[in-house]
């Protein structure tokens, strides 16, 4: 399969719904750009910035990974997650929280690091990397924000810059901290989506994060085979059965392992 194969093969999938998807995909042949440019909710992608950001502090002694947090119980959220529904587990590393925001989409863990690190500081890294589209109103779960009109955008295209960060050597993060995030990444629970046709023992590697919301579907991944690496955004929304759109990200996804494999 050829880019030009793979890009005709997603056109296909998202044929009848194109208005409701935003893709950006970066291969080693070229990129593929659909509504890329267009900023939607972003869900828990923006967990992604938050990661980067955390681990930019971290370099900077800002905090600590091992500092304990004690949650209380006005600290934690509904919606993704499991700190919220647990008996008597109430004490986390900020290296633990960062991972269950991550790994889960815990919602209690990543307002606490979200907390720690600073909204405004999310944003401006956001800045620094050219990601125009890409801002945070609110933390998650916070209804009456919501309501009053404050949401977390960002672009297909702007979520790719920030997995570019990941998987690229460069200035915003350390080669240590890369690693560390690319692991977290690796670990990841949700596996419905871009990574839905991927066997656990497969040889190619993929490390993402997912994001929805009523009626939102999206996917973020870098997928590594041999020495060949994609970054492959996929971000919908306008859904009235989210399982349509995981349907589609997902055969989106089967494509893509297909492409790595066989360039």
């Amino acid at each position: 399969m050829n880019q030009l194969q793979l890009e005709t093969g997603i056109r296909t999938i998202i044929n009848e719904t194109i208005d409701n998807f935003s893709i950006f995909i970066h291969t080693n042949d070229g990129d593929i750009a659909i509504n890329a440019y267009e900023p939607r909710k972003a869900a828990s992608l923006i967990k992604i910035p938050i990661l980067i950001e955390a681990f930019r502090q971290l370099e900077s002694d800002l905090f600590r990974a091992d500092s304990l947090v004690y949650i209380e119980q006005d600290m934690k959220v509904g919606g993704a997650g499991v700190i919220n529904y647990l008996t008597s587990s109430n004490v986390y590393s900020y290296k633990n929280l960062m991972e269950l925001m991550i790994i889960i989409s815990d919602n209690t863990a990543a307002n606490i690091v979200l907390d720690k690190v600073e909204m405004y500081q999310v944003n401006a890294l956001a800045r620094d990397l050219k990601c125009e589209h890409t801002e945070m109103q609110r933390k998650f779960m916070d209804i009456a924000s919501q309501s009053a009109g404050l949401e977390n955008y960002t672009s297909a295209y702007d979520m790719y810059q920030f997995l570019s960060t990941i998987a690229d050597h460069c200035k915003t993060i350390n080669d240590n901290s890369r690693s560390q995030i690319v692991k977290i990444l690796s670990n990841q629970q949700f596996r419905d989506k871009l990574a839905s046709y991927l066997p656990f023992n497969s040889d190619v590697h993929l490390y993402h994060k997912s994001g929805e919301l009523d009626g939102v579907e999206h996917d973020a991944a870098i997928l590594e085979y041999q020495n060949k690496r994609i970054e492959a955004v996929v971000m919908s929304e306008g859904w009235k059965n989210n399982g349509i759109g995981k349907r589609h990200i997902a055969d989106i996804g089967n494509l893509l392992i297909d492409y790595i494999k066989s360039n």
